[in-house]
């Protein structure tokens, strides 16, 4: 008997083991894949996003697939995602996701992209105990011609709960985040462009009890969340590719809570806005064969606001405003299989609490 259960618990570590196995053989298999595909693979993501600084002044194929739809018509049969990172715990890894991308003609491209919040439901914390919505999904759909890309991504993430006990009072509950984004990129020459891309989305939430005497609900008023970004790069020094980089970008989001009826006495909600715009100017351009370079100097402005933040009629404020901000990026191909990359963010912010009553 003891033979039995020992020859059983080998046998389920080496199907663990084939398992594992099959995975690294089946995801070698889609790198290879799209690697072929796009000629050479192209490294991107948030490593590379942070190692360079968060550069704005540097492109990036996932960071910018992200913001602007419209790049996807530029990698076309392209992988690409986070491992994720352990800000919560040693042993728990969050902001995972992962995206692919293919091309089914010369000028269409169509992809998804899973498990990539970019909503700002999180900001409001959880009424009634309401989770965040989970498990968002991303279309990815962008058609090209000679001079001018178009993108649209639609994007949904949904949570949902349902308590039925014996008896009266059953609960609903429900949060989620619908809405998309739209971009475009706007070849001026071989060498010079401009993009912009738009970000809608609503963010609500429902508290329902029913099969009562008196039915409530608990939900939000607006929940609009909002941002425009636009970026160029100008090629001014043909000789060394020198290109001038400017950006600008503007968000807002908002969000109301109300509850019906109204309790007794009546309950204060508090209201939340924000708003945030910001935009720099730098450059981008080659470092002999090999190496890319690029930085610059930005400004911005945050704007947050909470009425009725304790009591009735009260506010808190928070503004912030940021003046210089430096990034600075160098990414340098050693070989063909060794990149390096060192990177530079820094800033000076004036911030500003103010509670009034």
């Amino acid at each position: 008997k003891e033979n039995f259960f020992l020859n059983k618990k080998r046998g389920i570590q080496n199907m663990k083991l084939t398992k594992v196995l099959l995975t690294f053989a089946f995801v070698t298999m889609l790198l290879s894949g799209v690697s072929f595909a796009q000629d050479g693979a192209i490294s991107s993501g948030t490593g590379r996003y942070e190692a360079l600084g968060s550069n704005p002044f540097i492109w990036d194929a996932a960071i910018d697939m992200n913001n602007n739809p419209a790049w996807a018509a530029q990698y076309k049969n392209y992988l690409f995602g986070d491992i994720g990172r352990n800000v919560v715990s040693e042993n728990e890894l969050t902001d995972q996701y992962f995206g692919v991308n293919f091309g089914l003609s010369k000028q269409i491209s169509l992809g998804a992209v899973l498990n990539k919040r970019e909503d700002r439901w999180d900001e409001f914390g959880n009424p009634y105990g309401i989770q965040s919505p989970i498990v968002p999904m991303k279309i990815l759909f962008a058609v090209s011609t000679d001079n001018f890309t178009f993108g649209a991504a639609p994007y949904l993430a949904l949570w949902s709960k349902e308590v039925k006990p014996a008896g009266q009072g059953d609960t609903n509950y429900s949060s989620s985040s619908i809405g998309g984004q739209l971009g475009f990129i706007w070849n001026l020459d071989k060498q010079s462009f401009i993009e912009g891309a738009f970000d809608i989305k609503i963010n609500s939430y429902k508290y329902e009890v029913t099969n009562v005497t008196t039915p409530f609900k608990g939900n939000n008023e607006g929940g609009l969340q909002f941002a425009a970004n636009f970026r160029g790069k100008f090629n001014v020094q043909k000789q060394y590719g020198i290109s001038l980089v400017p950006y600008v970008g503007f968000g807002t989001y908002s969000w109301n809570p109300t509850e019906s009826p109204l309790p007794t006495p009546n309950t204060v909600f508090t209201q939340y806005s924000n708003f945030n715009v910001q935009g720099g100017i730098g450059i981008n351009m080659p470092v002999m064969e090999n190496g890319l370079f690029g930085g610059g100097i930005s400004a911005g402005y945050r704007s947050f606001k909470g009425e009725n933040w304790l009591t009735g009629g009260d506010e808190y404020k928070y503004t912030a405003f940021t003046l210089p901000k430096f990034n600075l990026g160098l990414e340098w191909k050693f070989v063909d299989w060794l990149v390096g990359r060192v990177g530079y963010s820094r800033a000076m912010i004036s911030t500003d609490d103010k509670y009034s009553n």
